[in-house]
């Protein structure tokens, strides 16, 4: 992400959004677009509807992703009851608690349409106004809580009262249809207004906290002490060696997981845009 560009004004931002929704994010014009037989016709209902089948993958892929958590502490406590490993949970047990629920179409389509809006505004990408502003929508929690507050149709405060709604879009329900008509919509609206998107791969970065920690608690002349200081001097250089050997791993990591995404389908939101735009967005493939 490119901090120094302009950004548009909190004004501006709220007026991006009318554009891009003037019926409202389950309006029949958004509606027409990603579900034209119906909400209750379209496969996105899934979303909200899993199949039993789809209840136990999950389960089943949560249970695992635990156990794999557990498993570390398991080897050194191996007398601990509490960490026996535990069986997995079954299709037959996920079928006999599983209830259809009633559908809600207008607060399932404002649903998925903002937890798609943050896949596409937040999570590191960029949305680029006609003008080369970038429409930034707050960070990771604060994007959240922008789109919360749109559809609750009051003024944001930068954080959002009910930032969790839409928080980390759509990484819980993703598996269970395909999103690209939802990003379609999306990313159609995005072009209408002259804007563009850019594609940024997700990076793990490695952050030392020292500096602000001596920044908040500044040592006094008069306290000065040479082994102290020689102690913290060779306190530092451990800790800069301890970080300069993460930012080694951290950055084999990104570029293993980067040539991992290149033997697989782009992303979604990715397909969605060369369907729209009619070309890869800037940023993908990643380097």
């Amino acid at each position: 992400m490119n901090d120094e560009r302009p950004r548009l004004t909190d004004a501006e931002l709220k007026d991006f959004f009318d554009r891009l929704f003037p019926q409202g994010f389950a309006g029949p014009d958004v509606l027409a677009e990603m579900a034209p037989e119906g909400w209750e016709k379209s496969p996105l209902l899934a979303c909200f509807h899993p199949s039993p089948e789809q209840v136990w993958r999950e389960a089943v892929q949560m249970h695992r992703n635990l156990e794999d958590l557990i498993r570390v502490r398991r080897e050194r406590e191996p007398e601990n009851p509490k960490l026996a490993p535990r069986p997995e949970p079954t299709l037959a047990a996920v079928r006999a608690a599983w209830k259809a629920t009633p559908v809600d179409a207008p607060g399932e389509v404002t649903e998925l349409v903002g937890l798609c809006l943050w896949d596409v505004f937040s999570d590191n990408h960029e949305v680029i106004a006609a003008d080369g502003r970038v429409v930034d929508i707050g960070s990771f929690r604060g994007a959240g809580g922008f789109i919360a507050d749109f559809v609750e149709g009051v003024e944001s405060n930068g954080w959002g009262g009910d930032y969790l709604r839409f928080y980390m879009g759509t990484i819980w329900i993703g598996g269970r249809a395909d999103l690209t008509p939802v990003y379609r919509m999306i990313f159609r609206r995005i072009q209408a207004l002259g804007a563009d998107w850019e594609y940024h791969f997700p990076h793990l970065f490695a952050v030392d906290l020292a500096p602000l920690k001596e920044s908040l608690d500044p040592a006094k002349l008069e306290d000065y002490s040479p082994s102290e200081a020689f102690a913290k001097e060779q306190e530092a250089q451990e800790r800069q060696t301890e970080k300069a050997k993460l930012q080694a791993e951290l950055a084999e990591s990104n570029a293993a997981a980067r040539r991992e995404a290149m033997d697989r389908p782009p992303p979604a939101t990715v397909r969605a845009y060369e369907q729209v735009y009619g070309r890869e967005p800037k940023g993908w493939p990643p380097t």
